[in-house]
Order: structure tokens, then sequence, then C-alpha cells
């Protein structure tokens, strides 16, 4: 009956595993996420929780846990970058966890062991007792290597115990009461169960954290022989159980155990009722393994009820529903059905499933121990029913090995037994009274460690009683004394305090009269220091305020000043151009109006707005392109595009870029459309990103001459526009590019300081005598 109960709870952990790992994000959410995501430790967290939902996937294939994989190992990657030893860490065990799904233990183990050290070199605690855990989840629940898995475990609730983590701590505990009652040591499976569920209560835990440790409680109380304990244990598993609305195999493991503790004290009928409500959950998860081992609990428990027919009834019911999927469950079954036919004496109707459990039985190495040993038994009880003694001899000596080995000693007992009939029915007494002595003594000793569990329980009852007790009395008798001298000590500092207050308060007096004239006198002297303080700062700043105002009217009335002596200027050369009768002579005053008029544009702007350090370059440029237009007289043969962005550019820019402006667009004017051809002149302005600008005209003309080498051609214009560009640090280019393509690249860090418009000496330009 432990073994069944081993499986069932098996089921019910797995389930509760998977389940564990909350998935309130679905891929494609994950993914935008991902997507959306920076490169820094959120994106490690995502990639891992990618990882994670590939990896719990509801029946996950090859495929998903491949995603796993390279989500872990992205995330693996990234934390390395970032130097984010948790992530990779964490990462570490994300691949572990694939591997172990693979059967790939030792590499999986291996992972872990690489995440616990970098855990605890960076100190880690929590993290530290969670990758303990882990790795001892990828030992055996039997076997020698189950040692270890113990080992590993106590590792991880010393670790929690450091880093102060309650819950955790509960959880350790109760792997460990699972593990010791596993095990075989009861008593320190009692002690870390009871641990547990004191620490889950103190952390206010749900209600799926009580039940499983009240459910490992009943258990292992039942295997002390304490039955009223394991009843009360699992009544309160069931209860949280139920108060949560948990309807998952765990609820079916509860319900199981339940009813193998009332069978155990023979109350057949709630046993059966149990058995019955698990049956019901495993039926609604389709669990074919988990329903036989529940169809072969009811049925036994109707057997005992003496109701045969109906355990047959219900068998036949069960194999009719659900095809038996393993070979340990066919056993169960048929076994169940030689078990049922014996007590009506039905031995021909019992023969074929006799049969066929000698079939059955004959894979031993497809059969664990336990099962083996389960089929020997009802082929046993058969052979002796139907007085084929012979035939149950061959299977004594295979049964009683096993008992050896799996440590039953009622098993062995019962071999005897058998043995004893058998010897007897055979007219081997000598060997049959051996026998039957060596039953009673195994009986003796199955009696004796039952009343040494029930002394035993009864005696650690009684020893925590009594050290509750005593530490209850001498936490009062503590308590006594301390109020004993708390009331003498009292008594002593009276005196002290009643003498000592005159003269503290007293002194506290003088010293607050003391103080209050000293901070009255300073506060009078403070008073006045401020006032004449306060009276020399407004006087100073309303003479700055002054001065700031005249400055700018002044600079306001420079720059207009400036425009219009930049005008009378360009009303001289109007008038000059005049009496010229030379045509290169005028073209060179009418290009020098248009570079007058592009600076005079720049102080108009200064000395019209309230910014006098720098020029709204968009404005400026539209009203250049406009004053240039107007005076060439384009109309709408020419087109002007611009794409100026809001930039202000301080004077010093602000000139020469209103020059090489002036010269580009003057150049495409007059050479770029000949023959009164229309085309397009393109203005771009552009802040490319921190301090960097870039400044293009192009048109669609005709173009640089082809065997024209702009870096060496010598002209006005170019030189001009080099010249400019050089003495604002900017990078000048100019090419063919279906027209004339001028850019200028220049570097420009804003500043509040006014700037004067200068412009370098060494600059060339045509000047003509007046």
């Amino acid at each position: 009956m432990r073994r069944l109960l081993l499986i069932i709870c098996g089921l019910g952990c797995a389930l509760l595993t998977a389940s564990a790992q909350p998935q309130t994000k679905s891929s494609r959410e994950l993914l935008a996420l991902l997507q959306k995501s920076k490169p820094d430790t959120h994106r490690v967290h995502l990639l891992q929780d990618l990882a994670t939902y590939y990896m719990f996937k509801p029946n996950a294939q090859a495929v998903d846990m491949d995603s796993a994989l390279v989500m872990a190992r992205q995330a693996e990657q990234l934390s390395i970058t970032l130097h984010d030893l948790k992530g990779q860490a964490t990462s570490l065990i994300l691949f572990a966890r694939v591997y172990n799904h693979d059967g790939k233990k030792e590499k999986a183990r291996a992972l872990v062991t690489k995440a616990i050290t970098i855990f605890s070199n960076a100190h880690y605690l929590d993290e530290l007792g969670e990758a303990y855990f882990e790795l001892g989840s990828y030992y055996p629940l039997i076997g020698p290597e189950m040692a270890e898995r113990i080992r590993l475990s106590e590792l991880a609730l010393s670790t929690f115990q450091q880093s102060g983590n309650k819950l955790k701590q509960a959880n350790c505990n109760k792997e460990l009461g699972d593990l010791y009652q596993v095990e075989g040591n009861n008593w320190k499976a009692l002690a870390s169960l009871q641990q547990a569920l004191s620490l889950y209560k103190s952390v206010g835990s749900g209600y799926a954290k009580l039940q499983g440790a009240y459910d490992l409680l009943g258990q292992v109380s039942g295997e002390l022989g304490d039955y009223k304990e394991a009843i009360r244990y699992g009544l309160l598993a069931v209860q949280t159980a139920e108060q949560s609305g948990d309807s998952t195999m765990q609820l079916a493991t509860i319900y199981n155990r339940l009813g193998i503790t009332y069978q155990n004290l023979n109350e057949l009928e709630p046993a059966n009722e149990y058995f019955r409500k698990s049956i019901a959950i495993a039926e609604k998860y389709n669990d074919v393994v988990a329903i036989c081992i529940l169809a072969t609990n009811i049925s036994d428990t109707y057997v005992l009820l003496h109701k045969p027919v109906a355990a047959l009834a219900f068998l036949r019911t069960i194999v009719k529903k659900y095809p038996i999927p393993d070979l340990s469950s066919q056993i169960l079954i048929t076994g169940q059905f030689v078990n049922a036919y014996l007590p009506t004496r039905q031995y021909a109707l019992a023969q074929p499933y006799c049969d066929r459990l000698i079939r059955l039985s004959e894979n031993t190495e497809r059969i664990d121990n336990e099962t083996q040993t389960y089929a020997y038994g009802w082929l046993i009880r058969f052979f002796l029913a139907t007085h084929q003694y012979k035939q149950a001899e061959q299977y004594l000596l295979p049964h009683r090995v096993l008992s050896e080995k799996m440590g039953s000693l009622r098993g062995l007992s019962t071999n005897h037994l058998w043995t004893f009939k058998v010897d007897s029915a055979q007219g081997n007494y000598q060997s049959a009274i051996m026998h039957y002595q060596r039953h009673k003594t195994l009986n003796d000793s199955l009696f004796t460690a039952s009343k040494s569990k029930q002394i035993a329980l009864l005696q650690t009852q009684f020893d925590t009683k009594k050290k509750d007790q005593d530490i209850k009395l001498k936490g009062q008798h503590i308590e006594l004394l301390k109020k004993q001298g708390e009331l003498q000590l009292n008594d002593l500092n009276r005196t002290k305090t009643l003498r000592n207050v005159t003269f503290i308060v007293i002194a506290l007096l003088l010293i607050i009269l003391g103080l209050v004239y000293n901070r009255y006198r300073l506060k009078q002297k403070s008073s006045a220091i401020l006032e004449a303080q306060q009276k020399e700062i407004n006087d100073q700043n309303q003479s700055l305020q002054r001065l700031l105002t005249e400055k700018e009217w002044l600079l306001k009335e420079v720059h207009h000043r400036v425009k219009n002596n930049l005008q009378i200027v360009m009303s001289l050369l109007n008038t000059q151009s005049a009496y010229l009768t030379d045509e290169a002579a005028m073209l060179a005053i009418r290009d020098s109006q248009h570079r007058v008029q592009a600076i005079s544009l720049i102080h108009q702007k200064l000395y019209q707005s309230e910014n006098l350090s720098s020029i709204d370059m968009s404005a400026y440029i539209r009203e250049l392109v406009e004053y240039l237009r107007d005076f060439f007289g384009t109309g709408q043969r020419i087109r002007f595009e611009t794409h100026i962005e809001p930039v202000k550019l301080g004077v010093s820019y602000a000139v020469p870029i209103g020059l090489i402006l002036n010269e580009a667009i003057t150049n495409s004017i007059k050479y770029a459309f000949p023959d009164n051809k229309a085309g397009q002149i393109v203005i771009s302005f552009q802040h490319t990103g921190g301090i960097h600008y870039l400044l293009t005209i192009a048109d669609n003309g005709i173009g640089l001459p082809v065997d024209m080498d702009s870096q060496q051609h010598d002209s006005l214009g170019l030189s001009l526009m080099r010249g400019l560009s050089d003495d604002i640090d900017g990078h000048f280019t100019i090419m063919n590019d279906n027209g004339t393509l001028i850019n200028i690249r220049f570097v420009y860090e804003p500043t509040d300081q006014p700037e004067s418009a200068g412009i370098s000496p060494n600059l060339p330009f045509e000047t003509t005598a007046l």
C-alpha cells in the first residue's frame, strides 16, 4: 500500500511543479516587450521569462525545449556583457533544467554546481539556497543517491536560515520531511514537517502550502502508528484543499492517503469513500495510471467489506472504460481480479487471471520489486486456495528474497506462514514447524516495533509537554525576578530623582533665560546687518538693470546704424554702377551689393529682435532668398525650395553662412540655367545631431564644367565660399549631382554671450573704385 501511495504523491507533485510557474504573459507579449527593450538587466529577465515559458508550456515538445535553450543562452551572454552575476547564474540553472528534461543528468548537475559557485562568491543567499534545492531535485527519491538529495536540501535550509527567508525555510523543511519519511526516518520527518507547518503559519502562507504539510504529517503519523493524529492531519489537509478550491491531482493524493489511513484503522467505509473521491479527480484528468492504482485500493476495500461481487463489477467497469497502459497497472488490476474471486471460491473464473498474472510477472526486468512481490503474493494465495502446493512452492522463495531485499518484516512473516501451510500439506512437518516458529518470531518483532513506536510517540509527547511546562515556569520565574529588581531600582532612584529635579529645573531655567536674551540680541544685530545688505543688493540690482537696459538699446542702435550704413553703401554702389560702362565692373558692383545686403539683413534681424546674440536662420534665409529672387527677377522660371530647420546661430556664424548662401544662389541663378531655362534651386539647413549642422545648396542646372577642378579653381565666388567655410571651421564640398551640389558641414556650440559680426580679413573681396 505504501508504494501505491508514493506513486500518487509523485503525480501530484509533478503537476504542482508545472503549475507553480506563473505564465502571466503569453510568448507573443514577451517577444513584443523583448523587441522594445534595451540591452540591460530588464532584457535579461525577459529572456529568462521566455525560456521559462517555453520550458513549462503545456505539452511542451522538443522544439519548445530548443527555444528555451536559445533564450537562456542569449540571457547568459547578455549577463556576461553586463557583468550581471545573478543573471548569469540564473541562466545556467535554466540550461540545467532543459538538460535534466532531456535526461542529461550529469551535465545538468554540473551547470547548477557552477551557478552555486557564482551565488556563493557574490553572497546571494536566497538564490544560493534555491540553487542547492534545484540541484537536490536532480537526484532520485530512492537508492544510494538519495542521501545526496537530503544533504543538498539540508544545505538549502541552512542557507535560507542565514538569509532569514521563513517561507523558503518552510519549503525546505517540508521537502526534508518528505525525504526523511521515504528514507524510513519518520521521527526526523515528523520534526521537520511540524517546523514547516509552524513557519507556514507564521508567514501567513496560503492553503496550497498548508495542505501539503498537513498531508505529509498525516502520512508520517500513520507510519508511526499514531492513527488518531494521521486522521486529524488528513482531514485538515482535505479541509484546506477544499477551502482553496483545489481540484488538482494533489487533492487526489490527499484523499488517497486519508483512505489508506482509515483502511489501516479497519474503518473500511470511510476508506472506500475517500478512495472514490480520489478516483473521481483522476478520471477528470484522465490519469489512467492513477486510476488503476486507486481502482486497486477500492477493489481491495470491497473485498475486506465482504463485497467481492461489488469489487468484480467495479473492476470490470474500469477495464471496459480505460485501456491499461503499462505493465505495473496490468499486474495490479489482474491481481485484484484474483483477489475478488477467491472469497467466493470461483477458482475456475480466477484461473485465467492467475495464468495472465504468471505471464506478466515473468517480465522481471520491467517491474519494480514491490509490484513483483505483489504479483507473487496473489499467485501464492491462489495456489494455496486451490491446493496446488507445488505451484505455490515455486513462488515462495522469490517472494521471500524480494521481501528480505525490501526489508519488509510483514512480508517475511506472511511468507513463512505460507511456507508452513505448504510444508504441512506436503507432510514436511519439521520444516513446517521451523517456518511457523519463524513466522511467530517475526510477528512478535512487528508487535514489539509497533509498541515501541507507540511508546516512543507517547514519550516524545510527554517530553515535549514537560519541556514546554519547564520553559513556561522558568519564564515566569525570570519575569518575577525582573519585576522585583525593577521595583527595588525604582525605590533607589526615586530619592535621587526628587533631590536632583529641583537643581536641574533651576539650572535649566537660568540657561533658558540666558539663551533667550542672547538670541534676542543676536537677532537684533543680524536683522540690522541683513537690512543693510539687502538695501545694498537692491541698489546694485537696480543699477545693473539700468546698465543692462542701456546696453541692449545701445546694441540695437549699433545694429540699426550698421544696417543703415550698409544701405548707404548699397546706394553708393548702385549710384556708382549707373556711371560705369564696363560690364565686368558693373557685375562686380552688383555682386558686392548682394554681399552687403546679406550682411545688412543680419543686422536688421538683430535690432528688430529681443535676442541680440543669435539669428533665426529659418526667417533670415527665406528673406535672403526672396531678396535675390526679386533682384534677379526670376519670376516663375526658377523655383526656390527651402528646407530650413528652426535653428538659431550666433552672428559670427550667421554672417559667413549668409555670404555663402548669397554666392551659391547668385551663381546658380546666373550660370545654372542658360538661355532662360526653367529650373529649381533647393536650399536645406539641417541640425544633424549634437553640435553638427549641414547647409546644402543644390540646383538642377547644367552643373560644373567637366574639366573644372573645384579644388584648384580660383574664381572669386569659390574662393569666397571656401574661405568663409574655413572661417567657421566647416568642410566645403562642391560637385556635380544632376546639377551643382554644394555642402557645408560645420560644428556650432551655442553660447549666451553676444557676438560681434566679424569676418576673417583673409577672405578675398572684389572691390571697385567709386
